[in-house]
């Protein structure tokens, strides 16, 4: 890891990351109005902290550490970050908030932070290996404990740490990993990435100043892997044994969201919306509507009768309903009225899950109408998904979007113009401010 060099970084790889980072600025940007957002900045503020780092959108600079826990919390507000098959995550909220807040407090250029993303996207991609599903199937939530592990690795490489210092930053990160999927649908979903970042740079500075941990916590006897997944060390020798080869990121790669909800729903939403495209429905007289989709995603849509706005991000339920009445999914659509919508509520109770054993991410809807016609669509992978991904002006469409109330039109082009040539930038700190609309 502390080999790896900027020569070493395919062209592939480089806008692999380049796009990341544009999601992830979108995705930040989004989430700033979000109640959680604006309570965590309300602690910051109340807290102080030496002016070392930027809270983005906002004329607040406080420490790499609080600025990180902020940013961090922003950018997974809305659930429209990016993921990963292999981690089961959230790969850009698990490195680029305390990569991010390091590099702007040590002015490191676009090719530094580049670089660190990658070590830190190996290193999640080496943990899903050895540890998902049984990971995930126990209740964690990976961006805590993934994303301390990862961004800690990552931050190692921008500051250039030892051997030494990073084995002893990983131990100490992983006495402070934590995340449970009971809360998703809460406010502490979002904090989770932010307190991670925190975290991550905690460790590092420490192991940086010599502070000592067990340098085998990952593969030792109750350490991260055993307590975490309950998995054995072979799996780990095994993940660890193909780092590189080839880069994570180009072999799992990443997913992007059009919709402000969890990755689990957006098959059944495209699934949805290509029905009620092509055909006038009435929910009125709508009998059932059965989804068909695979069990697996039961463990992340635990709202199936949402009461919340962010409880609806993770109901299956409340996506399809919202969708089929709406013909639309954005974040209009999780918000207070549209949850309580005495109309919601009673479709709500015909959307009939289906679970079946399809492809992982399969969705087969079936809308059948009181008349007795029904109308049916079948969707392999969202719009987004790594076998049916988006491309740079989708990216920049989605940019435009969830920014628009935030930046002006003019701001956001050029943003998206120094995103596209991020490894150009020599310094960060000149990207970092924002001046909103």
């Amino acid at each position: 890891m502390t080999e790896f060099k900027v020569e070493d970084v395919p062209n592939q790889a480089l806008e692999a990351v380049k796009m990341a980072i544009t999601d992830y600025t979108a995705s930040i940007l989004a989430g700033l109005d979000e109640a959680c957002a604006v309570k965590v900045r309300r602690m910051l503020a109340d807290f102080g902290g030496n002016p070392q780092t930027t809270v983005w959108g906002t004329d607040l600079k406080t420490s790499a550490t609080l600025a990180a826990m902020a940013n961090g919390t922003a950018a997974h507000a809305q659930d429209l970050d990016d993921t990963n098959v292999v981690m089961m995550s959230h790969p850009s909220i698990q490195l680029l908030p305390a990569l991010f807040a390091l590099g702007e407090y040590h002015r490191s250029s676009g090719r530094e932070l580049v670089l660190a993303y990658l070590v830190g996207f190996e290193v999640g991609g080496m943990l899903g290996r050895a540890m998902n599903p049984e990971f995930v199937g126990y209740g964690w939530f990976p961006v805590g404990p993934f994303g301390v592990m990862m961004q800690t690795a990552a931050c190692a490489k921008l500051l250039k740490l030892t051997p030494d210092q990073v084995e002893n930053a990983l131990g100490i990160a992983a006495n402070l990993a934590s995340g449970l999927r009971s809360n998703n649908g809460t406010m502490a979903k979002p904090f989770a990435s932010g307190h991670a970042a925190a975290d991550a740079i905690m460790a590092v500075t420490l192991a940086k100043d010599g502070m000592t941990a067990n340098t085998k916590a990952l593969e030792s006897q109750f350490g991260f892997v055993e307590n975490f997944s309950r998995n054995k060390v072979e799996r780990l020798e095994e993940a660890v044994a193909t780092l590189g080869d080839p880069l994570e990121i180009l072999q799992s790669g990443l997913s992007y969201k059009l919709y402000p909800c969890c990755a689990g729903t957006h098959t059944a939403i495209d699934c949805a919306l290509e029905i009620v495209k092509n055909h006038e429905v009435n929910a009125d007289e709508i009998e059932e509507i059965a989804v068909h989709i695979n069990p697996g995603v039961q463990f992340l849509l635990i709202h199936p009768r949402p009461k919340t706005e962010m409880e609806a991000k993770f109901s299956l339920d409340y996506c399809v309903a919202r969708a089929v009445l709406d013909r639309d999914i954005g974040p209009e659509q999780f918000t207070a009225p549209k949850v309580t919508d005495s109309v919601l509520k009673t479709l709500i109770e015909k959307v009939k899950p289906c679970w079946e054993d399809t492809r992982r991410m399969d969705v087969k809807i079936e809308i059948k109408m009181n008349s007795g016609q029904s109308y049916n669509a079948e969707v392999a992978q969202a719009r987004g998904m790594t076998d049916n991904p988006l491309d740079w002006s989708d990216l920049e469409g989605k940019f435009l979007k969830y920014t628009a109330n935030i930046l002006t039109d003019e701001d956001a082009h050029e943003k998206i113009n120094t995103l596209q040539h991020f490894e150009q930038l020599a310094d960060l700190s000149g990207f970092v401010s924002f001046n909103r609309v």
